[in-house]
């Protein structure tokens, strides 16, 4: 029975559940695997990410500290204050009042020149004669920081710098003290550096170091210090909770001068847990920027991955249901997509592309299909062709008729022998008819320019003025630039001629103007034939298209017109005709611009 049920199920079902089970199967043994796998490289994985906020936040503190000593330098060098420094005490002994003015300055430096809010203060430490006249809170003699290790410290060190820990009042009248680090440099003299003309401090808050150290901070229970040469912590992070770890000095002992300086990442057993040291020299300083993260912090990051992978995992199944189930009908949507196909070629679309990838049945199919379609293309395009020429011999036969070679030679000899005995009117009447047909012959070709069919229909409305006592007035509206377009020979003349025949003959008057203009316009080379004549009803246009007709004054025809500029250009091209509000009527020619 069960044999029988998914025998009979459509095809479709069937790949549709054959896909559910190798998901399962899939998704089983990717799991299983990952859990081994991903445990070693998220371990790695939360080492860098550590490693490289470490990095980011080392490279900071270099970059502040830099700040503040590039900031000193200036100062030191500064032009101005060596002016101040080198007066002796006579100067403010015979000046006394210009001594606030020298301190003024000095503190104009400092603004000027200072780079940031992170300096809370600057101060001038000096034996010259602008500390010996008085002092104030940012300058002052060099006896108040004799007596201090730094001092001392920064006499013997080599370096150009030294840092320490203080304790500021940032405010004279305030009671309230600042924590900071101060960074004391010596001023050189620029005329003999080893005359020293004081030294310069600025104190920089430790709760800039302590956000700073927050940053390396892994997970919430790690530890970041900043340490000095003696291993003694100078700064540490907010999360460094007093007994997590006990920070012991020798704790850096056993690791190598070159391995701090470039960065040293072990992990270590502290206190009876393992800890993921990190500890790397900060440039330029003796101090070491110091992070400790638990082992157990990393393997709740390891357990809060795998999670988010499974829950990433079981999404994925949802979204692949579907998919499964539109891969299982694929069959079925070949076979639709080539019935749709087959549609849309009966509807007349032959330049459709089947689609018949595959080397199946279906894809044989497809082939075949659009091998059939080419074939019926290929015979519509030889009797589109056949057409075309058909066409040709019509309008060829339709000029042939009235032999214009012979009756342009023979108007040519009435004209000589006209103007020979001095009729004017019948040589320029004789001479109008020739050029007309002159102009019609057009040496044979069969596209002119727009130009030629505007003499063309200017010598015909010349004959038509001799018959009608000039009645008919021509008006030329047409930019230069369009005179040379290109067009279908003896195009106007015809319209021209029905505008005369049945607009302006069947007035009252017998008289009108014809208008001729021509424009640019969507695309198209818009040429537009008005008369002021009686008009025609709808019902007159649609008569104006027949293709054949008895009439002889009808001319060329509308219709043969219109069916030939469809034939050259394409079924979008053509000869429209529009009404007036007023008498008259509109021809309008479109063609390619």
């Amino acid at each position: 029975m069960k044999h029988d049920f998914y025998r009979n199920l459509n095809l479709q079902y069937k790949l549709f559940l054959q896909y559910l089970l190798l998901l399962a199967i899939a998704f089983t043994l990717f799991i299983a695997l990952n859990y081994r796998i991903t445990s070693k490289d998220l371990e790695a994985q939360a080492k860098y990410s550590s490693q490289q906020v470490f990095e980011q936040s080392r490279s900071f503190l270099e970059y502040k500290l830099y700040v503040a000593e590039n900031y000193l330098t200036i100062l030191a060098s500064n032009e101005r204050m060596q002016d101040i420094l080198h007066r002796d005490a006579s100067y403010y002994l015979n000046h006394y009042g210009l001594w606030s003015f020298d301190v003024e300055d000095i503190r104009k430096q400092f603004y000027i020149t200072k780079p940031s809010e992170d300096i809370i203060k600057t101060s001038l430490y000096t034996a010259q004669a602008v500390a010996s006249a008085n002092e104030t809170d940012d300058v002052m003699r060099m006896t108040r920081i004799e007596a201090k290790p730094w001092y001392a410290s920064l006499q013997r060190s080599t370096s150009t710098f030294e840092l320490f820990p203080n304790t500021i009042q940032e405010r004279e009248l305030s009671a309230e003290r600042t924590d900071t680090f101060s960074i004391a440099r010596s001023i050189y003299d620029n005329e003999n550096f080893r005359n020293v003309l004081g030294v310069l401090t600025v104190d920089i808050p430790r709760s800039l170091f302590a956000s700073i150290l927050d940053r390396v901070a892994f997970s919430e229970n790690s530890s970041v210090y900043l340490i000095n040469r003696a291993g003694q912590p100078i700064a540490r992070s907010s999360t460094s909770a007093a007994g997590d770890v006990v920070f012991k000095p020798d704790m850096l002992d056993a690791i190598p001068a070159v391995d701090l300086k470039a960065g040293d990442w072990r992990k270590r057993s502290l206190d009876g847990m393992d800890y993921l040291v990190g500890a790397q020299n900060v440039a330029d300083t003796d101090w070491y920027l110091v992070s400790l993260t638990p082992y157990k912090e990393i393997v709740r990051s390891q357990r809060k991955a795998m999670k988010q992978m499974l829950l990433l995992t079981f999404l994925i199944g949802l979204f692949l249901l579907p998919l499964a189930f539109v891969a299982a009908s694929s069959t079925t949507r070949r076979i639709r997509r080539l019935i749709s196909q087959m549609k849309s070629v009966k509807k007349g679309d032959f330049a459709i592309r089947v689609q018949h990838d595959g080397k199946d049945e279906i894809g044989e199919l497809g082939r075949n299909f659009q091998t059939m379609i080419a074939k019926v293309s290929q015979l519509l395009d030889e009797k589109y062709t056949l057409g075309q020429e058909v066409k040709s011999m019509e309008l060829k036969a339709l000029q042939a008729q009235i032999n214009p070679h012979f009756l342009y030679n023979t108007l040519d000899l009435i004209y000589w022998k006209a103007l020979r005995i001095q009729e004017q009117s019948i040589y320029e009447l004789v001479q109008s008819l020739s050029k007309f047909y002159k102009l019609s012959l057009s040496k044979g070709e069969d596209i002119v320019c727009l130009r030629s069919e505007i003499e063309h229909i200017a010598a015909y409305i010349d004959i038509q003025n001799a018959r009608f006592k000039n009645g008919i007035r021509l008006v030329i509206d047409i930019p230069d630039e369009l005179y040379d377009r290109p067009m279908p020979k003896i195009t106007l003349q015809p319209l021209v001629e029905n505008a005369i025949i049945h607009g302006i003959l069947e007035t009252e008057e017998e008289t009108g103007t014809i208008t001729v203009s021509a424009a640019a316009d969507g695309g198209k080379f818009v040429i537009r034939v008005a008369d002021n004549g009686v008009g025609m009803s709808e019902a007159r246009i649609g008569t104006m298209f027949a293709q054949e007709t008895d009439d002889p004054s009808r001319g060329y025809g509308a219709g043969n017109i219109n069916t030939r500029i469809k034939l050259l250009h394409g079924e979008e091209y053509g000869l429209s005709y529009r009404r007036h509000e007023g008498p008259g009527i509109s021809a309008i020619v479109e063609l390619p611009l």
